[in-house]
């Protein structure tokens, strides 16, 4: 469990880091080819250019340095190297598989930290080592500081993100590992969840559930053996599979050339191709499609969200704007003035004996309420 969130957390430092830095690579080439284009008119015609495709890249480290050395950092914590974060957490997970004797579940994961660190070799032999590619490597610059110090904030965590589980970071975690681990570097971290996690204390308190054993301490055979393996796998791909290649944008890339024995054996590539790749597209054309273009936009949008604005807007109009505001409430207030103005009408006759009558009624009314209402 520690070693998994441990993981999640410094993961997030230097794949954070690779992301924003590419971006950093794509603006960057983005304006390498506006720049080249506004010079050049024929390079404006040749077609659409992709700043995300790498074949077009090569030699940014003399165009984009401060991106160059935070990707370098980035990737290198990827692919395990100490004493990055990703070397520290990366161990952890092999570590348990080693400790517990999960000899399949290690394999596999040596294979993945090896292809990581291959690929990331890739990427930076592609990108920032050997020659330009196109012209717009040639010509591009580096962001500006506005985003170059995200990079460098991000870098500085994937370097210090492994102290967070460094051995004897604190006196505490030293003096608790001397009481119960008295031989090895322990680990900091390595019981700071067990108090949340419910099947552990199944297994102290009743034994209900079998918890795989989780290692205290550094394990030097499989941090050494990682730390090997993913300098290898970076050097077969810097300096044997990607040296010098490609050396054109429109290069094959090395690996086709690779004989890879499983390629040959299975017929991957074929079955890859005509049906993981037709099953994708009809899959992406029918949610793109009929999901989200005639049930969304077309059903949904049209029928639900429109026709219910336009129903509702009617009702409001009809029945409470016109029904109940105008005829009730404007034209009813004016209703009822003109009805009392045409009532107090009819009393103003002209008349003096109609006068005299109404003072007359109206002296009564006052004697009879003074008589026997006010005594």
């Amino acid at each position: 469990y520690v070693a998994a969130i441990f993981h999640l957390v410094v993961h997030s430092f230097f794949k954070a880091l690779l992301f924003l830095s590419s971006g950093n690579v794509i603006h960057g080439m983005e304006h390498g080819h506006h720049q080249v284009a506004d010079h050049d008119d024929e390079a404006a015609d040749e077609g659409e250019f992709d700043p995300q495709d790498m074949r077009n890249m090569g030699g940014l480290r003399h165009r984009m340095k401060t991106t160059f050395v935070v990707f370098t950092i980035g990737a290198l914590a990827l692919a395990g190297i100490v004493p990055l974060a990703g070397f520290w957490s990366k161990d952890e997970i092999l570590a348990h598989a080693e400790f517990n004797r999960q000899l399949g579940v290690e394999i596999v994961l040596i294979l993945a930290a090896i292809c990581t660190a291959f690929y990331m070799g890739r990427q930076l032999s592609m990108v920032f080592l050997r020659k330009p590619r196109t012209e717009a490597a040639e010509h591009a610059s580096e962001s500006p500081r506005l985003m170059t110090w995200t990079l460098i904030v991000l870098a500085a965590l994937t370097i210090l993100g492994g102290l967070l589980n460094v051995p004897f970071f604190s006196a505490g975690a030293a003096e608790h590992a001397e009481e119960e681990h008295e031989l090895g570097l322990n680990l900091e971290l390595e019981q700071w969840l067990e108090h949340s996690i419910r099947s552990l204390e199944l297994e102290r308190l009743e034994g209900l559930v079998d918890v795989p054993d989780t290692p205290l301490s550094v394990d030097f055979s499989v941090a050494g053996l990682s730390t090997v393996l993913a300098l290898a796998a970076l050097g077969l791909a810097l300096f044997v599979v990607y040296r010098n290649r490609p050396e054109k944008a429109d290069d094959p890339d090395p690996l086709q050339k690779t004989p890879i024995w499983w390629f040959g054996v299975l017929p991957l590539n074929t079955l890859y191709m005509r049906t993981i790749v037709p099953a994708f597209n009809a899959t992406a054309s029918w949610l793109a499609h009929t999901v989200d273009w005639r049930f969304w936009h077309d059903w949904f949008h049209d029928r639900v969200i429109r026709d219910g604005y336009v129903g509702l807007a009617n009702f409001v109009n009809k029945s409470i704007d016109v029904a109940i505001i105008d005829n009730g409430l404007v034209n009813g207030t004016a209703r009822a003035a003109r009805w009392c103005g045409y009532q107090l009408r009819r009393t103003q006759t002209g008349y003096i004996r109609n006068y005299a009558l109404a003072v007359f009624l109206g002296v009564i009314a006052i004697v009879v309420y003074i008589i026997f209402v006010a005594n």
